[in-house]
Parts: structure tokens; sequence; C-alpha cells
């Protein structure tokens, strides 16, 4: 369903009998793609909120996956909340991540886990760089015993290099799933036994976890995977707590339940009491499962119960009925035909209706639907998928440009606004949509197009320009505050040509420190004998100008401090901004803070820039400020480039997939190559040519410590994770291909890669190679 459709319609006889049909309990809802879940989830929120008696006191509790999706949430149960029942939109209910529920939960009653009422939340790149350091001082210790993991066949300086580069990233991911299974540093050292050395890689991550815990212990800090866990021992410390909570939120509605992972589950069914607890997921979308601590197999689990009620969304209004087809058709052979039968399990498959709900199986709208698919003339499917139809990566991107039958050159803003199509490139990697975007701003400028790859840091380098101001009017005597705020309102291009120039930055120094107060710098009692302005060198006149401009909108700035806070930032931000996105940033900082308003009216400046802070710093997840997170809406005659992932719960008008080899998606073949086997690890040594994957190992030797496996033996684990991975990327097809509503055009690349001297290319995805067939001659 797109944005607008959304305000106008109609629930659909699915929708009806999960909105108007709950009336407490257990509810498992699985949706299919363009099935509108989230609209649903709203709707049923704010019916609710309006016909379940709540008491002053209580809330419906919506716990969500993303920040995108908690400030849609809050957005369309307000809208619902003032339209449909004519109440105030933003009372009744709370919108949270999980990770934002369980800080909640934890910052209410820090004492009850050990954490001072000060403490505070490292980000993920704080983590990174503590435990990489960590790893860096770990490693010379180490490295005899870590020696044996590596190919004694390639050079050993080359293969050292790249063992410390994953070496982080393999500790990260231990420390991630050691609080998932809730195990201390001390816990597990206790469980290593002395021998076998093949368990050396766990007894290394063993010791970066416990020097780890000790660096955040130092700071007064925990880490995003501390918050679940402490919040459940809060919970199940404190009875009293527990209780009082679950009055607070007599219903709680979980959205992307799918991604749950087992503590953030035990949270919610402590928080439930196993009462009214509503989880709407789709299993066959769960990307997110290689190496995370996310399980789509809890969902599953919960959908089975006796005790939970389950009702379908399977009918999807987004895409033209062939693309349904393709999409149900890639489900439907990999559970009956897939080769490899490990793989058949891969997605939720229940065709028939009668042998329980309908998994699996996007149905198409009815003919009367207000919000029908997209009619069958209007679709256009393009697949190449032939093995002997090689490409090149760069001619595959040149073929997506100009040489398919529906290219991106024949798309653009030529076209009338009212007919110009919403258009994607979806790329498995960041690398290859890097490699799009650079070719398209090179070599085809008239094509517009914007990414949603992985991000700058340019949202908080502008949002610490706000809050340096901000920090400023908290405390407007303070003269460095003061200069803080000067340096904050130059563009990002004007400070660097300041700082480049040492007699600039000198002049400007004794300038902030020649007015004795501040008040004599701002309103000097005599104008005319007032501070002077430095003579600056004339390539840098300019910097007197800003001075002065500065000096007023200061006074503007100091005006405004007694105006609600969103009027506050709304004024300093178009003094600060000229582009559109940082415009568009402020006016979210705004609503964000004006909605903190309503909830803490007591609060004045210096705890809105102190929350604003901890949104940028340490807490930025909870509230959207993440640039990853800050949702997205696809524009007409704009071509989106984005990764699968990214791309999940987006739909477009047209849809390319890139590079859907054997590299990328791979399907248990005997040519398939796995991206976490590295040429530079050794083979199992069971003899069987397979190149351990040090993640998998690693995590198989945890669950061994813990009991989760009667006993270890290398590789089985790395055979697993191969088996893992070709899921976790047939549900990432299937996300990809139910992105398009109209046209669907998708390639691979033969791409290179080398070993032993032979040279080796990749072959078109096996379910591509199948889907190809389907689509140009229609048999299995």
């Amino acid at each position: 369903m797109t944005p607008n459709s959304q305000q106008t319609f109609r629930l659909r006889p699915e929708q009806q009998a999960i909105v108007h049909g709950y009336g407490g309990g257990k509810l498992g809802i699985a949706a299919v793609p363009g099935s509108g879940k989230t609209f649903t989830l709203a709707h049923l929120a704010a019916r609710l909120i309006s016909k379940s008696g709540l008491e002053p006191d209580q809330e419906v509790l919506v716990v969500t996956f993303t920040n995108s999706a908690v400030n849609s949430f809050r957005a369309r149960i307000a809208q619902i909340l003032t339209q449909d029942y004519g109440l105030i939109g933003h009372i009744g209910y709370r919108v949270r991540t999980l990770h934002g529920l369980a800080r909640d939960i934890v910052h209410e009653r820090p004492a009850l886990v050990g954490l001072a009422d000060d403490f505070i939340i490292l980000d993920e790149k704080e983590t990174q760089e503590i435990q990489r350091n960590i790893v860096t001082q770990r490693l010379a210790e180490w490295r005899d015993a870590l020696t044996q993991y590596l190919d004694p066949e390639v050079d050993s300086r080359w293969a050292w290099r790249g063992f410390e580069e994953i070496l982080p990233q393999l500790a990260g991911n231990f420390i991630k799933q050691a609080k998932d299974l809730r195990r201390t540093p001390d816990e597990l050292l206790a469980l290593l036994p002395s021998e076998p050395a093949n368990l050396d890689l766990a007894r290394f991550a063993v010791s970066v976890y416990a020097d780890y815990q000790r660096s955040l212990a130092y700071r007064g800090a925990v880490d995003f995977d501390d918050l679940v866990r402490l919040a459940l021992d809060a919970l199940e410390r404190e009875p009293e707590y527990l209780e009082r909570l679950r009055y607070r939120w007599p219903y709680i509605l979980e959205d992307e339940a799918q991604d749950s992972s087992r503590l953030q589950e035990e949270m919610l069914r402590l928080l439930s009491g196993e009462r009214n607890w509503v989880r709407v997921g789709d299993p066959n979308q769960a990307i997110f499962t290689t190496f995370t601590t996310a399980n789509p197999g809890f969902l599953r689990c919960f959908l089975d119960r006796d005790d939970v009620d389950e009702k379908p969304l399977s009918v999807s209004g987004r895409s033209a009925q062939p693309i349904l087809d393709l999409a149900n058709e890639l489900v439907r052979w990999t559970a009956e035909s897939h080769p490899v039968p490990a793989l058949r399990t891969t997605f939720e498959y229940q065709p028939h209706a009668r042998r329980g709900p309908m998994r699996g199986v996007i149905r198409a709208t009815d003919q009367d639907d207000p919000d029908p698919n997209p009619p069958d003339d209007t679709c256009h499917i393009e697949l190449r998928y032939r093995p002997d139809d090689k490409i090149a990566p760069l001619a595959e991107l040149d073929y997506v440009i100009s040489g398919a039958e529906r290219p991106l050159l024949d798309f653009g803003q030529d076209a009338p606004q009212d007919v110009q199509e919403t258009v994607a490139v979806l790329v498995p990697d960041n690398n290859r949509g890097y490699a799009l975007a650079e070719k398209l701003r090179r070599d085809h400028k008239d094509v517009p197009f914007e990414e949603l790859l992985r991000s700058s840091t340019r949202t908080r380098q502008s949002v610490a320009r706000l809050l340096a101001v901000l920090d400023y009017l908290c405390d407007p005597g303070n003269p460095k505050k003061l200069k803080g705020a000067f340096w904050a309102q130059l563009s990002d291009e004007w400070r660097d040509l300041v700082t480049a120039d040492t007699a600039t930055t000198a002049a400007l120094t004794r300038y902030f420190a020649a007015a004795a107060t501040v008040e004599e710098f701002l309103w000097p009692r005599d104008p005319g004998v007032g501070t002077p302005l430095p003579d600056f060198a004339p390539d840098y006149a300019w910097v007197g100008e800003e001075l002065a401009c500065f000096q007023t909108g200061v006074r503007r700035w100091l005006q405004v401090t007694d105006l609600p806070i969103d009027q506050v930032v709304l004024t300093i931000a178009q003094d600060l901004f000229d582009a559109p996105a940082d415009l568009a940033l402020g006016y979210k900082i705004a609503t964000t803070l004006r909605a903190l308003a309503n909830s803490y009216p007591d609060w004045r400046l210096a705890q809105f820039a102190e929350e604003l802070r901890s949104i940028n710093k340490n807490q930025r997840r909870f509230l959207g400020f993440d640039d990853d997170e800050v949702g997205y809406a696809p524009k007409p005659g704009v071509v989106t480039i984005a990764t699968m992932h990214s791309a999940k719960g987006l739909e477009w008008d047209r849809v390319y997939l890139l590079a859907v080899s054997s590299y990328d998606f791979p399907s248990g073949m005997s040519y398939d190559r796995y991206i976490a086997e590295r040429s530079f690890t050794r083979f199992s040594a069971d003899g069987s040519m397979i190149r351990l994957n040090l993640e998998a190992e690693l995590l198989a030797q945890l669950d061994y410590l813990v009991g989760a496996l009667l006993g270890y033996e290398e590789g089985l684990a790395t055979l697993e994770a191969r088996v893992e991975r070709a899921r976790e990327r047939l549900r990432l097809l299937y996300v990809g291909v139910t992105r398009a509503k109209r046209k669907l055009i998708v390639s691979w690349n033969t791409g290179r890669y080398a070993h032993k001297g032979a040279s080796y290319g990749n072959q078109p995805a096996l379910p591509l190679i199948h889907l190809g067939a389907y689509n140009d001659y229609g048999y299995e």
C-alpha cells in the first residue's frame, strides 16, 4: 500500500477480523509483504485505546524493530485516534524499539541491576572501538595459539593482516551471543577446559569479553546488548516492579516479531504475563539472522502454539499478479523442490487453508478493493538468468543503465509529473551500490538518484552544530560556550578555511577573549567603543561579516528561549542550515522534542539539550536519529540506490536487482562460494577441503561451553553456516522481488576470483535460474 492510500484505505476482511475481532489473549499474525501489517496494527492499537477501558495511567505498548517504524506508528496511531475516534492523538500508547523499551525499564530502576542513576549507553561505534583496542592489546600474547587457524600455504604476513582485520568482528559477535545467553565472562572462564587446543579461539574471545566488561564498568556504561539482559534481570529481581509495568501496559503489540532474539522474546513474555500479547511478523522476510541473535524460529513456535489464536494477513495489493506469482513460485519451489533438502524449510509454506491459517502465499486483492493490485498490462518482468549469458561486473552496470529492455535511461524527469515512476536499484552490498552511484555521477548526470546506502556522519554532525547553540543558550554567560556556538554556526567549508589559517584563528581567539563579559560582547554599554573587529587578511574579510551576523543571531536566539522548544529549535535551524536535508533534520528534531515536551511538561531547555545529546551520542537508536533509521519515502522521478536489506518495508514501481549470482546468493551447490570462508583460513582438519568459517566455529565453541552442543567437532559449524547463509539469501531474494509493484529487472555478473593460480567466475544464482525458466516457459 502506498502512503496516500493508507489515509483513505478501508479495512480488508482479514484486517477487520484482527482489529474488530481481538478481545484479548495471545494473537499471532503471519503477514505477507504488502499486506498492511503496520496499518492493521496501528488500527488495532487505536481501537484498544478507545474501546478497552484503559485507566488514565495505562497505555497500549507497541514494540517494533527500527526507529523509522517507531515514528511511523506514532503518526498513524495519532491520526486514527483523532480522525476515527475523536481522541487526543498522543495519549494512551507508547511506541518503542525493543532496545528503547529495555532502556526505559532499566532507566526507571537502575539500582536493581547495579547501575548508577547516571549510567551511559555506548553506541556501536564506541563499543567496536573498545573491542578493537582490546584485541590489538591481546594479540601479541595469543599470536602463537591463533596461528593454527591460518592456512600455512599462504603468505603468513598477508594472512595475519586479514586475520587481524576480522578478529574484532569475531570477538564482537561472540560477546553479543554470550550476552544473549546471559553468560558472564567469569562463568565462561570457569567452563573452559584446559584442553583441547581446538578451543583456543573461544579462549581468546572470552579474554576479550572479560576485558571489555571491565572497560564498560570503568566507564559506568552499558552497551546495546546489555540493555535487554539487564531489563530482564530487573524484572526478575523485583516482582512488584514487574507487576507495576504489567498494569501500566495491559496490551503489548509486537511488530517485526520474526527478528526477535531469545532475550527479547523473554522480556516481552514477562511483561505480557502471557496475557494480552499480539505478535506480527513474516518469517519469510527474516533477513537479519546470520551471526546475529535474531531467530525467526521463535515466531514460528509462537504461531504453532495451541493457546495462540493465529490470524493471517495474506492479501497484498502492492504488486501486479505476475510479480506475486514469481514470489509465490520462489517459496513453493524452495519448499517442495530445492535440490538441497536442508533448504526446503527456509520458508513458511502452508498453501492450503484447510490445514490451518494460510502461510507463505501472497494473495491478490478482490476486484472491489480500494487499493487493488496494479493491472497486469502494466507489468514487465525481465530476468537475465542463463549461465552462458555471461556479463562482467562493469557490463552489468551498463546493462541496467542502458542495455535492458527497460533501462534506467528510459526514465527521468522529462516525463509528466503525474506519470513519473518510483525506481530503485537494489544491490546485495554497499560496494556494488557505490559503483553504480559513481558511474551515474560520472557518466549519466541526467539520471537523478539518491543513495540509501551506509550513510556518512553528516546527520550527527548537523545535530552537534545545533546542540552547540543549545548548550550556549543553557549557560548564556559562559564565554567558552559562546565561542563554541560561533564555530557551530560556520559551515563545514568555512570552518575548514578558518582552521587552516593560524593568523585568522589567533585573531578570533583574541577577539573572544577581549570582552570582559559575554554581555559586553553582545550588548556593549557604548556601541561606539565596543570590542573592535579584528583586521583580517583580505582573503578572510568575510570572517568579520560572519562575526557581526553571529552577534545578531545570538541576540535573536536569546529572545526566543521562553518559547516552546520546537519553535526555539526551528529558529536556530533556520539560521544554521541552508541544505534542504539539514533543514528537514531541524524540523524532525523540533517535532521530536515537542513530543517529549508533551510527555514531560516540566522540562526546561537544559533537559531538552541533554536528551538531544544522548540521542546523538549514546542513545540515538531510541528516537530515530541514526542515519540508517530515519525513514525514507521513494520520490517519483528519482532513482533510489539501496541495499536489499535496507529496502525492506519499502516499495517502488520499478525495481532492478543486481548481482544475483552464486556468490551473493549461494544455494548449497558445489560451485557456490561463501563470503565468510576466507582465503587465509585453513581447511578443516577432517580433510574435507572446506575452509573454516571462523565466525561459525567460534559460536559453535561457545554453544559447546554452555551445553547447547554435546561436543565440538571442527568443520560442522562451517557446513551449518553454509545452509543458514543460503536460507537467509533465499529470503533476501524474496524481499527484493516483493519490493516491485509493476516492473522487475534482475541480473547477475560473473565476478572474478582466483585460487591457486586458476581464475574462476560466478554463476547465476540457482533460484534465479529456476525463476527465469518459470517466467519464460511457465514450467517447474
